[in-house]
C-alpha cells in the first residue's frame, strides 16, 4: 500500500502504540517492560504524529522500536503499489482531520 501521509491511521484508528516514555536513548524498548505498549484510543491523536505543512509524518517511524509495531504492520488489502484507500473511506465518513486545530 502507498501511504498517503494524511494522518487519519494516526488519529482515527484504536491501536497499541510505543509508549514514548519507553523509547531508549539509541531508539529500542525494553521488551520486559509492561509499559512499553500503550492504548491510543480511536479519535485522539497518536502522540508520535507531527506534520510538516500538511504531510504527516511518525516521530518515530526509522527507529528500531517502530519494527514489528500494529503501525509497522498495519496493511489494507490489494496490490502493493495500490494507492491507500483509508484516506479516501475517512472522508466519505466526513471523519476528516482539520490539522489546523491539532
Amino acid at each position: 500500500m502507498i501511504c498517503q501521509r494524511c494522518g487519519f491511521c494516526c488519529h482515527r484508528l484504536d491501536v497499541m502504540i510505543i509508549n514514548p516514555r519507553s523509547i531508549g536513548p539509541d531508539g529500542t524498548i525494553d521488551l520486559q517492560d509492561r509499559n512499553s505498549m500503550i492504548r491510543k484510543p480511536m479519535g485522539e491523536k497518536c502522540p508520535h504524529l507531527a506534520y510538516l505543512g500538511d504531510l504527516a509524518v511518525c516521530t518515530i517511524h526509522d527507529l528500531p522500536c517502530y519494527r514489528g509495531t500494529p503501525c509497522d504492520r498495519f496493511d489494507q488489502p490489494g496490490p502493493e503499489d495500490c494507492v491507500c484507500t483509508v484516506s479516501g473511506y475517512f472522508r466519505a465518513s466526513g471523519s476528516a482531520i482539520d490539522i489546523s486545530r491539532l
